[in-house]
């Protein structure tokens, strides 16, 4: 009788273990779906601008289509800068790679800290804020360009007028040139896959 109750003990003990045991994987289990979720949204919402690797010369975080949303030009006719929703013809085009931004089949071209226009090759110098602003370092240059980067987002500083509006919805590229006056907005408007790699903006 004594023997039949420490085996009966014994047996209860047994199955409890097994069922703290159980109760492990099903927590192991609920931390994996909970991780693999995270890891999901983060894809989803994962196609910021990376600033600080834009700086560096690396663009991966670019990658996609850029479209024009808008521009603005001064005809210097007295009205000053006056802007208007994309053109249509010519379409000005801005092409990414990961080492490469190519506005208008190379009129100008930004890899890391030097802009190329018909002029030949300039430095850049940029300025970092919640957007990042790049600009060449000679300021006497036949043609001037700058370069501003919109995270998605972050408002930026346009004043556009004739009814066009630019919102903040969509990572931004803008390209200014002197001649003209010219500035033409882009909006990134498909993300390529290496985007969707869970970058975050950094300042």
């Amino acid at each position: 009788m004594k023997s039949f109750s420490v085996l009966a003990l014994t047996l209860v003990l047994m199955l409890s273990l097994a069922s703290c045991g159980n109760n492990d994987n099903t927590s192991s289990n609920k931390s994996s779906v909970s991780t693999n979720a995270s890891s999901s949204t983060q894809d989803i919402q994962g196609a910021e601008i990376n600033l600080k690797q834009i700086q560096a010369g690396d663009y991966s975080s670019l990658l996609g289509t850029w479209t024009e949303v808008a521009y603005s030009d001064n005809r210097f006719d007295g009205t000053g800068q006056q802007w208007h929703t994309g053109e249509k013809n010519p379409f000005p085009t801005l092409s990414v790679s990961t080492d490469r931004i190519d506005f208008n089949d190379s009129a100008m071209v930004m890899q890391g800290n030097t802009i190329t226009d018909e002029a030949g090759s300039h430095l850049v110098k940029f300025f970092n804020d919640e957007d990042l602003y790049a600009e060449l370092v000679d300021s006497d240059t036949a043609i001037f360009w700058s370069v501003t980067f919109y995270p998605k987002g972050i408002a930026n500083d346009f004043e556009p007028n004739n009814g066009v509006k630019i919102d903040n919805t969509k990572n931004l590229i803008s390209i200014w040139y002197s001649g003209m006056q010219r500035q033409t907005v882009f909006a990134q408007t498909n993300t390529s896959n290496s985007v969707k790699s869970g970058m975050k903006n950094s300042n």
